[in-house]
């Protein structure tokens, strides 16, 4: 077997490296040093005969192989981890309470599933969640009131450590029986500018960042005739007809039969546009068994 060449731990390490896009970063959070990480990602390299990651100005940058295999690294040192866990009892022994934020749509859809099934197998911990902004989140995490939280872009203290886990595609949708009312769909921008649009904030900065990245190169006059500051009051105008506006791809999802009305406009030239989550936490505080131990599924169960 291809595995019988390789040492185990490189791909521990491979994992950390991957997620936090950092060898100093990996260091850290593994209790090694920097240059024994990256002696360890050139041995993993030579191992498999295949570049992982490309060094380009200082940042690393995964390699199509990388990306395929990081998803089988993931999964497979996950199932490792819990079957370990239950043979050894340590399920039994995770108590106490554990604090996280996060987005009340996100979480909904994504992460609380994962927490009830880790909530299953471990019947004393106790859950405290908490929805909210990132802005609160940054308040709550200083003064202890989170062990972690899992926030969008946002300028975070300098103490508070984020590292990127999930990227939430975002689509921009509008009601089938409205762009009727608009004649044939055309992907241009007089067709663009003909509609009305529902955003989260004033400035319309959502669709503003879906409109640069699927046409860089153009400048569009936004006709925004809503704002709400949630994602279900955005879904629910787009779906009675009051125009189009941008939804997570998972919120689409829990719409079900919903969503067959809705038109979602795609480029198929370029990639779809991804909102990076980030969990934030500080470094310094020291976590409970219970705390390291949801960190861990939660960063193995990371999802795009």
């Amino acid at each position: 077997m291809i595995i019988d060449k390789l040492n185990l731990n490189h791909l521990r390490l491979f994992e950390c490296v991957y997620r936090t896009h950092s060898m100093t970063k990996s260091a850290q959070e593994l209790h090694l040093t920097q240059s024994g990480v990256s002696q360890h990602m050139k041995n993993l390299e030579d191992s498999l005969g295949i570049k992982l990651f490309d060094r380009i100005k200082q940042k690393l940058i995964p390699t199509p192989p990388a990306k395929i295999f990081y998803e089988s690294c993931k999964q497979g040192l996950w199932s490792i981890e819990h079957t370990l866990e239950t043979l050894q009892g340590v399920q039994k022994e995770l108590s106490g309470t554990v604090s996280i934020g996060m987005p009340i749509e996100f979480g909904t859809n994504c992460v609380i599933p994962i927490l009830s099934q880790f909530s299953k197998t471990h019947p004393l911990l106790h859950l405290d969640i908490r929805f909210g902004y990132a802005y609160e989140m940054n308040a709550l995490i200083l003064k202890g009131d989170l062990d972690f939280a899992f926030v969008d872009s946002f300028g975070f203290d300098r103490r508070i450590h984020t590292e990127p886990t999930y990227d939430e595609i975002l689509l921009l949708c509008a009601s089938q029986s409205y762009l009727k009312k608009k004649g044939s769909i055309r992907k241009e921008k007089k067709y663009f500018e003909s509609l009305h649009y529902i955003d989260y904030l004033k400035g319309s900065p959502v669709l503003r960042m879906w409109f640069n990245h699927h046409f860089p190169k153009k400048h569009f006059a936004l006709n925004t005739r809503s704002t709400v500051m949630d994602v279900q009051g955005v879904a629910t105008l787009i779906l009675s007809d009051l125009g189009a506006g941008v939804l997570p791809s998972h919120h689409i999802l829990k719409l079900g039969t919903k969503s067959k009305s809705l038109h979602i406009f795609k480029e198929k030239t370029l990639k779809p546009l991804k909102n990076t989550i980030h969990i934030a936490y500080l470094r310094e505080k020291s976590h409970s068994a219970a705390t390291t131990a949801i960190l861990g599924s939660l960063r193995f169960h990371e999802s795009h």
